[in-house]
């Protein structure tokens, strides 16, 4: 218990030895890992963009004029068929006016006096996550069925998003590998600068008889508070300004999920492991000189 105060004692003194070098050093940490937490944020919010109905594509298709049941039966039987295509709802006339009334809202009085009649029965076809990109193919094929009339769909911005997954992955990946490097680079340093500023007081312990874990135990326990906390700081911010976004703009709230445990507790755990490999190679390189 002992040894535990003076370690902590040790590491106490240290860090008010250079009191601005430690908080850049924290402050870079932190801005390291909010870049990670925004990579597994970006890439959730694709992922959420690639299930939202509408988001995912969804094309409709248009017959001309009223078709028999048998007619609708099989060209429902075809659309289904195709490998891209998740469900396929049938929209008559009736339903499509509905729906036209609710999407205009208060302006629905506007066609208020228009026959349901006169517009086209369609099917309503939705594509699976996999294949939001192959909206233009899949709408060219049932646009050949003889009894489809016309073919729409709108991408929007969230099916474009949701087409940039595996884009936004890979460059995730990039992030987390240069904020790998980044963050051992920049404890290693701090580190390195602080057994250099502290280097008789430690060679005198080390005459006095200290063993090397005494001498080395408050590095350690410097830089996983610099890898640590700042981890802890920057879920904090990102999760904050979540949580702000999603109460403002609440249409995010199914985009913006919150990490799961198993992420935050790997944002916290990765950073920790880093800055105890960039400490311990400061250690190292200083005890071999």
């Amino acid at each position: 218990m002992i040894r535990v105060f003076y370690i902590l004692k040790l590491l106490a003194r240290g860090l008010t030895r250079r009191p601005w070098g430690s908080l850049v050093t924290l402050i870079a940490c932190w801005f390291a890992m909010c870049q990670m937490v925004l990579v597994f944020h970006a890439v959730s919010f694709t992922s959420q963009a690639r299930t939202l109905r509408g988001a995912s594509s969804t094309v409709m298709a248009y017959l001309s004029g009223r078709q028999q049941e048998s007619t609708l039966q099989e060209i429902r039987g075809r659309i289904a068929a195709m490998s891209e295509v998740n469900a396929v709802e049938f929209i008559p006339c009736r339903q499509g006016f509905d729906r036209l009334r609710q999407w205009l809202g208060p302006d629905g009085s506007l066609v208020e006096d228009l026959d349901p009649g006169v517009l086209p029965d369609a099917f309503e076809v939705r594509l699976k996550p996999a294949h939001t990109g192959s909206i233009a193919g899949v709408a060219a094929r049932i646009g050949e069925i003889p009894q489809v009339e016309d073919v729409r769909y709108d991408r929007g911005i969230l099916g474009r998003v949701a087409d940039a997954y595996y884009p936004i992955v890979i460059a995730g990946m990039g992030v987390i590998l240069a904020v790998v490097l980044s963050l051992s680079l920049v404890v290693f340093l701090s580190i390195r600068v602080g057994m250099v500023s502290r280097r008789q007081e430690m060679e005198v312990l080390h005459l006095l008889g200290a063993r090397r874990y005494f001498l080395h135990s408050p590095y350690l326990l410097e830089a996983l508070g610099y890898g640590a906390g700042g981890a802890a700081l920057a879920l904090l911010t990102i999760e904050g300004i979540r949580v702000l976004l999603a109460a403002q703009v609440p249409v995010l709230g199914d985009l913006l999920a919150p990490m799961r445990a198993s992420q935050m507790i790997l944002v916290i755990t990765l950073p920790g492991f880093l800055s105890l490999l960039g400490a311990r190679l400061a250690i190292r390189q200083r005890t071999d000189d």
